[in-house]
């Protein structure tokens, strides 16, 4: 876990770019340590705006 990492995982978690599991893993933590972080900084849960499964299928004919 780098400083770094985590506060751009907060920056994107906070903004609803990634899901809570998606930030947690960039920020290298578990979740419930991300949970905490999230509380000690004042973020809520934020709903993602990014589709959960995954990039839409996109048909180029």
């Amino acid at each position: 876990m780098t400083v770094h990492g985590v506060d751009t995982a907060l920056t994107l978690f906070a903004a609803g770019t990634l899901t809570r599991t998606q930030a947690a893993r960039k920020a290298g933590v578990d979740l419930d340590r991300f949970d905490e972080l999230c509380r000690r900084r004042g973020i809520e849960r934020v709903t993602a705006a990014v589709d959960p499964s995954g990039p839409a299928g996109i048909n180029a004919d």
